[in-house]
């Protein structure tokens, strides 16, 4: 590990975990192990973005087999925010959402996600009370992002939530929130 390498920390890897319940079986966790994440030993303290990159897209082809890779993205991100309100560090930090509210929420985005990881910064614009634009670093899977960030902004407390991603490219990603 480098000093600055992107890190994922191991409570966002067991809110992944948490997020494929009974799909992580035998053949799941062998082909985890051959990612570069051994789940029948105790987590590291964190692992390298590209094996987290990795581990995402294996993980999304169990929550949702059938469905399309956007789809299954999407799908695994928004059950990632119920896996990582089981760990410690996200039953805290999704509690607070509630209690700070869709827009409070969004304005501590890039420390929310810090919890999770060494590298997220985030910009947020405002476009109106319950509007918003929101930029990401270093997004590989916009999609996962727009899946947590649908599931997330719902249990701020937000009703009909749309979350779209307005741009994707080497430096990240753009996404529109809008709620009622």
């Amino acid at each position: 590990m480098t000093p600055h390498e992107p890190m994922v920390f191991s409570q966002a890897v067991e809110g992944l975990l948490r997020a494929l319940g009974s799909r992580l079986d035998d053949t799941a966790k062998d082909h985890l192990a051959a990612l570069g994440l051994n789940v029948r030993h105790r987590l590291e303290p964190a692992y390298p973005l590209a094996i987290w990159t990795q581990v995402m897209r294996y993980g999304s082809t169990l929550v949702a087999p059938t469905a399309s890779p956007s789809e299954q993205m999407f799908e695994l991100g928004r059950r990632f925010v119920e896996g990582y309100s089981e760990t410690i560090v996200g039953r805290a930090m999704l509690t607070a959402l509630k209690v700070l509210g869709p827009r409070r929420a969004l304005e501590r985005m890039s420390r929310n996600f810090r919890s999770g990881n060494n590298y997220t910064e985030t910009k947020l614009e405002a476009l109106g009370p319950t509007e918003f634009k929101l930029w990401f670093n270093q997004v590989k899977e916009p999609e996962f992002y727009r899946g947590m960030l649908s599931a997330g902004i719902d249990r701020s407390g937000a009703k009909i939530v749309e979350v779209h991603t307005l741009t994707h490219d080497a430096t990240g990603a753009t996404f529109s929130i809008k709620w009622t």
